[in-house]
């Protein structure tokens, strides 16, 4: 149902989860999603999933494949040319952010995907 309050909308619909499932294993973050105008609050999100069951296991399978894009992500970053300054040297602040980002997106892609095991992606 759709909300025409204006507000963010409660009700639970399987378009809105299906939309929320197919950004999350695109990649974003559920903070990001939840941001948009017309997507629930996260809190409404989080209920949903100790509420409906079929919601809970697609967005699990969601999770799973976002570790899949994050783990692509590390390897483009890693194989990517080192970013340059202004006389074509190795920008030092550059590569400790990219070291930053492939560290965070390892990290998250082990924990979000049962099915990795050990330290890195």
């Amino acid at each position: 149902m759709p909300n025409t309050s204006g507000g963010r909308p409660s009700s639970y619909g399987t378009e809105l989860a299906d939309e929320i499932c197919e950004r999350l294993a695109c990649g974003e973050s559920l903070r990001t999603i939840c941001a948009d105008d017309g997507m629930p609050h996260r809190t409404t999100v989080i209920r949903w999933l100790a509420r409906y069951e079929s919601f809970c296991e697609r967005y699990e399978l969601a999770r799973q494949i976002q570790a899949d894009v994050w783990r692509d992500a590390i390897y483009d970053l890693a194989n990517a040319e080192p970013p340059r300054d202004d006389t074509g040297r190795i920008d030092r602040r550059a590569m400790q952010h990219r070291r930053n980002q492939i560290g965070t997106l390892q990290w998250l892609a082990v924990k979000h995907n049962p099915r990795v095991r050990g330290s890195g992606a």
